[in-house]
């Protein structure tokens, strides 16, 4: 644990302080007081995107959950890949040789320290016992932000953005943060299937309440 992670859970134990709006209160279960239970939305069953066996997320992105994401991906708040986490299931009935991450381009990567969708990744791997291969799927092009993008130009933005390793007939679980045009995650599945991949499940964190089409 670093200087900085023992100060973090000083300052804000768990159960101590709210994940959500950072504030000192009784949580519950999930780490969230009772006013942000209120406001966090479970997601319910989603249409697989496009390229994938089948797709699913944890919280919908509402307004809490996304100040808690803010807070995770520009807020160097890391501990908080545990309560993002804590809310995915990988599809009962599947067996995965491995979980890969969403990766960001090398230069994004030094800029905030870490990957987050690889966060989750690792804490879901270690609760379901599977994998994670973090070098199997890689960034090749550095990619303007999708956050203002339309669809077509989100689509457009990552067209031919990752590479991957020769993965013949594996089983992959895509691990990403947030959903919402689809694009990147249909984007990693195109390139994992076409090195070799049987079959790609993704899961983000969130998926966006817009009924966006893949």
């Amino acid at each position: 644990m670093s200087v900085k992670d023992a100060i973090l859970d000083a300052i804000f134990p768990k159960r101590l302080a709210c994940y959500v709006c950072n504030s000192e209160a009784v949580t519950d279960e999930n780490g969230v007081c009772e006013a942000c239970a209120q406001k966090l939305r479970f997601c319910p069953p989603l249409q697989k995107l496009k390229e994938t066996d089948g797709f699913a997320a944890g919280l919908l992105y509402t307004e809490a959950a996304r100040a808690a994401m803010h807070r995770f991906k520009y807020g160097d708040a890391q501990y908080l890949a545990e309560f993002f986490a804590s809310f995915l299931r990988p599809p009962d009935g599947v067996t995965f040789d491995t979980l890969v991450p969403v990766p960001i381009h090398k230069k994004r990567l030094r800029k905030r320290g870490y990957n987050q969708s690889a966060l989750i990744a690792a804490l879901v791997g270690a609760q379901y016992g599977i994998r994670v291969d973090e070098t199997l799927l890689t960034r090749a092009k550095d990619t303007r932000t999708q956050t203002k993008l339309s669809v077509d130009a989100r689509r457009k933005n990552v067209k031919g953005a990752f590479a991957a390793r020769p993965c013949g007939g594996l089983s992959i679980l895509l691990v990403d943060d947030v959903k919402t045009t689809g694009s990147t995650l249909s984007e990693c599945a195109k390139t994992l299937k076409k090195a070799g991949a049987a079959r790609v499940y993704a899961l983000a964190a969130c998926a966006d309440e817009l009924p966006y089409q893949s």
